[in-house]
């Protein structure tokens, strides 16, 4: 148990940020556990990443979150490794005690909170190759659900399975009936983003989102096509809950920081 007295300094680094939910989250999450502590987003430059962490640590930071680009980096700081940030090859939550630094990956532990939060269906169609998507394809290994890969360019792909072009997604799907498509990439933060799948081809699916821009036209004109839709906002806060208990021994609850997360993202395009 994390003692009550303590004062927690804890932190985003990430390049760029250009607005991030998770000090709203972890304001949050101090409030309703009662503890004490400041959560401050640094945006660093992949040049100036390791001696910045270096810094804050020594400065008295005892905890980072790391966002794109350096979660692969992050990895590299580390005295330990544990094993999903090990299977993964990537950290995004850092913990530092006496010097000793330890890294973990709770993208893990978010996705499959978000695919039983949301009752996602089988099969699974998860279009990504950063860190999410390897995090996602763990996820589907462990639970031994069935699944592809898609992304631009899968010879570089560095996940458990094989991945196809993203642009034979939409042959895939019409090949099968139902199921998920999961949004792992970079589209929809812009307004006029366009996904690579014809929008008929999605009719009766669950296109689920792990961005949350909610003024992603593309993906709110889905409504019109009889689409199940689910945005990233339960990955994002279970994920930084399981931060939250890695540096302070306490799991705080999530449901009512996700209602205020939602009602903040009404006027909310970015977020890390």
């Amino acid at each position: 148990m994390a003692d009550s007295e303590s004062v927690f300094r804890l932190g985003l680094i990430g390049w760029p940020i250009t607005f991030s939910l998770s000090p709203l989250i972890h304001t949050e999450f101090f409030r309703t556990t009662g503890m004490s502590g400041e959560y401050v987003s640094y945006p660093v430059s992949p040049g100036e990443f390791k001696g910045l962490v270096s810094g804050l640590f020594a400065a008295g930071v005892t905890g980072l979150n790391i966002t794109y680009p350096h979660k692969i980096a992050a990895a590299g700081i580390c005295d330990e490794v544990n094993d999903d940030a090990r299977e993964l090859n990537a950290v995004n939550t850092l913990k530092a005690a006496d010097g000793y630094i330890t890294g973990f990956n709770t993208d893990i532990y978010g996705f499959s909170k978000y695919i039983d939060y949301c009752d996602l269906p089988e099969p699974f169609f998860i279009a990504g190759s950063g860190g999410a998507a390897r995090a996602i394809d763990y996820v589907m290994r462990e639970r031994h659900l069935q699944y592809g890969m898609y992304c631009r360019n899968p010879d570089n792909w560095r996940g458990f399975s094989s991945a196809l072009k993203l642009d034979e997604l939409g042959d895939s799907l019409k090949k099968t009936g139902g199921g998920t498509v999961v949004n792992a990439t970079v589209l929809g933060w812009k307004d006029d983003d366009l996904f690579p799948v014809d929008m008929p081809v999605l009719e009766g699916r669950v296109f689920a989102d792990l961005n949350y821009n909610r003024s992603w036209h593309w993906r709110n004109d889905l409504k019109q096509q009889n689409v199940e839709i689910h945005t990233g906002e339960v990955m994002l806060v279970n994920q930084a809950a399981r931060s939250f208990e890695i540096w302070t021994g306490i799991m705080p609850g999530t449901s009512g920081v996700l209602e205020i997360v939602r009602k903040k993202l009404s006027g909310v395009k970015e977020g890390l």
